[in-house]
């Protein structure tokens, strides 16, 4: 065996270890997004949503809303110069 062999670990190992090492309900969490993203891809048979058929669908759930039809579209901003770090970059540091 060459020594390169011997150091290069297949993805799928290195996910199982990695899988091995999270608690049950993190491990179910990991399995439900794997299944999610076998059946949830755009294939031919299934093509990617359009945006009406996105709000038709997520309209159907309780708690969600479609927006007016008639609704003007947002405005856009633009942002303003203030001083101390940006609010986006405190919260980047913060997960760290």
């Amino acid at each position: 065996m060459r020594r390169e062999e011997a150091t290069v670990t297949p993805v799928k190992e290195i996910l199982v270890q990695e899988v091995a090492r999270l608690s049950e309900e993190d491990a179910q969490e990991v399995l439900k997004l794997v299944r999610t993203k076998n059946t949830g891809a755009v294939t031919a048979d299934r093509p990617k949503l359009t945006r009406e058929e996105l709000i038709r669908r997520a309209a159907g759930h309780p708690g969600i809303h479609a927006p007016d039809p008639d609704a003007p579209p947002f405005e856009k901003i633009e942002p303003i110069e203030t001083r101390g770090i940006p609010a986006s970059q405190m919260l980047i540091a913060d997960r760290r």
